[in-house]
């Protein structure tokens, strides 16, 4: 198989569920507590889109609030719960899967100080060590799980480096370890597409996952076919520019989803969906098979919200001086590329119940 290799440095009406099983009240709790109705009712048609694909990619970029919250409230839905089995967020560490398991699926009561790695350890641990929102998604999916038995709940699955920074002493230990963008369609193709029964949210920077980019998605096209993808853009917030093109899909004044079948043709698309220079198209079902938008209310970014503590500032230096050279921490790691995924299928960890 062929890998494209890109570096990047730098709770809608209860009777409209058709697949769920009846609500308790422990359900209700959870779902009410981070979802309002018109936020419900967007993340159950989403989650009805597993009915036809094995993998959703939506958009969660950079610290912004309310994604995050959307999110935090569609896996609480009974209508996601019954459908996913997995979920991968850019924002967690591939290396430390087994800290994630035993908090996502073995339900350990860990503190998020001690949950930190899985956030930390990435290529970007100052901003989502830094971010209250990935620490809700997180404990939204721990209390889901409290509610299925073992061999349903949902597991989340880094899609970060794999970088063990423990080992990590000069630029040349590098080399085992793939960048995301390679270790994803890697993670995807290799392993989740082939686990029976797969459905799986992928949660990822906008620009990685539209069609026809500088991306991994040629990849994962080429390897699966487009009929098992589904992209899902993001509108934020309202702008009166894209006042018209919103109206004409659904209400500007609450949360909706809309598929692309239902995209206008006569107004141009919104620059809120527009990730990349190149995306010139006018039809933007060219680049995502819908969006969600998350209302007017202005949109928040939370980076630095949470700083950083003395003792993840002086690793985070250890690593920059380990790092400070970028040309030859990237040819450490192409130069040591045979050994990314010499440990498959052992480079991930099974799944432990």
């Amino acid at each position: 198989m062929r890998f494209v290799i890109t570096i990047f440095l730098a709770l809608t009406l209860l009777a409209q569920i058709p697949l769920e099983r009846s609500l308790n009240a422990r359900d209700v709790q959870i779902s009410s507590s981070r979802c309002s109705v018109a936020a419900a009712s967007a993340a159950d048609e989403l989650a009805k889109q597993f009915d036809q694909h094995q993998f959703v990619f939506i958009g969660s970029t950079h610290g912004d609030l309310k994604i995050e919250q959307f999110l935090a409230c569609l896996v609480t839905r009974p209508a996601f719960r019954e459908r996913v089995t997995d979920v991968v967020t850019e924002w967690a560490s591939s290396g430390q899967q087994r800290l994630i398991d035993r908090y996502v699926l073995g339900l350990e009561e860990i503190s998020m100080e001690d949950l930190a790695p899985i956030w930390f350890d990435t290529d970007a641990p100052t901003m989502w060590t830094t971010l209250p929102q990935v620490r809700e998604t997180l404990k939204a999916l721990h209390d889901v799980n409290k509610t299925l038995p073992a061999a349903k709940r949902i597991r989340l699955v880094g899609g970060n480096d794999p970088t063990d920074w423990s080992k990590i002493k000069v630029t040349e230990d590098l080399a085992p370890y793939p960048f995301k963008t390679n270790f994803m369609p890697h993670l995807i193709v290799e392993h989740l597409a082939k686990a029976p029964g797969n459905r799986t949210l992928v949660v990822y920077g906008d620009a990685h996952i539209h069609y026809k980019g500088n991306n991994f998605m040629p990849d994962l096209e080429y390897a699966l076919g487009r009929s098992k993808l589904f992209v899902v853009g993001r509108i934020g917030e309202l702008r009166p520019d894209e006042r018209n093109y919103l109206a004409a899909v659904g209400d500007p004044n609450q949360t909706f989803f809309v598929d692309a079948r239902r995209f206008p043709t006569d107004i141009p698309w919104p620059k809120s969906l527009r990730v990349a220079y190149e995306e010139t198209s006018k039809n933007v079902a060219d680049y995502i098979d819908a969006f969600v938008y998350l209302g007017p209310e202005p949109d928040k970014d939370m980076r630095g919200s949470i700083p950083l503590t003395a003792a993840q500032q002086r690793e985070l230096a250890r690593r920059n001086s380990i790092t400070s050279d970028p040309q030859r921490s990237m040819r450490a790691r192409f130069q040591g590329r045979a050994q990314w995924f010499s440990a498959h299928p052992n480079d991930i960890p099974p799944r432990p119940f």
